[in-house]
């Protein structure tokens, strides 16, 4: 593989390179947009003749489209037609190019392996900690998607069912509001209610007269010494 990487090297500038290894290219610092275009495009002409060497030219590419960022405007689709790949797969390599740095990357994994762990999460540590398990277990790129997957969907679950209490929540209050300002615009109706009328009101209201009796709890007990002493 080494030999590869070199071989591949040795087809581009090398001054634009600071570094090259089968995951990925660091690229040299304040590279011009001239430059940088000309690399992007002979990297694309690599991995069209390089069959071989697809995912180390894939991750080269990733690695110089992060590079170039904003400059790339439109980029991503001319440079797969020329390197024969999908502009889906370039523009997910860019985003793991972004998110996993070269120096962040495990020489004992794969670039799908990276992939894996890239397109699935975007914060450092996370990352680092799959990236590490998957070194640690040797886990192949298929049983780290499967583990990366169930995790997810594990998360999903929970983000879910808090989604599902928070818009629950939401509509409560809204409908209390509703009721609060309905009493406040009919207050002189109900103030001159007859005895019999305000006892079927007050039977009505049962429901709500025990949510205000424990909510009214809930809120002492958050004020109570033992609390604040906790906090």
């Amino acid at each position: 593989m080494r030999i590869e990487v070199q071989q591949l090297r040795v087809a581009l500038p090398a001054e634009c390179i600071n570094r090259a290894t089968s995951l990925g290219l660091a690229l040299a610092p304040n590279i011009s947009t001239d430059e940088w275009r000309k690399l992007v495009t002979q990297v694309a002409g690599l991995a069209s003749r390089m069959n071989g060497s697809r995912q180390t030219l894939t991750a080269w590419l990733g690695d110089a489209l992060a590079y170039g960022s904003a400059r790339g405007a439109g980029l991503i689709t001319e440079c797969a037609e020329a390197a024969g790949l999908d502009p889906g797969t370039l523009r997910n390599a860019k985003m793991v190019c972004r998110r996993i740095p070269l120096s962040c990357r495990h020489d004992t994994l794969s670039w799908t392996h990276h992939c894996e762990v890239g397109l699935a999460f975007s914060q450092p540590d996370e990352i680092e900690r799959w990236l590490a398990l998957a070194e640690t277990e040797r886990l192949s790129a298929r049983e780290l998607r499967r583990r990366v997957r169930a995790h997810l969907s594990a998360d999903h679950r929970q983000h879910g069912q808090a989604l599902a209490g928070s818009v629950t929540t939401f509509r409560l209050m809204r409908e209390l509001r509703a009721v609060g300002r309905s009493l406040v615009r009919e207050r002189r109706l109900w103030q001159q209610w007859s005895p019999s009328t305000a006892e079927l009101a007050l039977q009505e209201l049962q429901p709500l007269a025990d949510f205000v009796d424990v909510v009214r709890a809930r809120a002492a007990a958050s004020k109570s010494p033992a609390k604040l002493v906790a906090n």
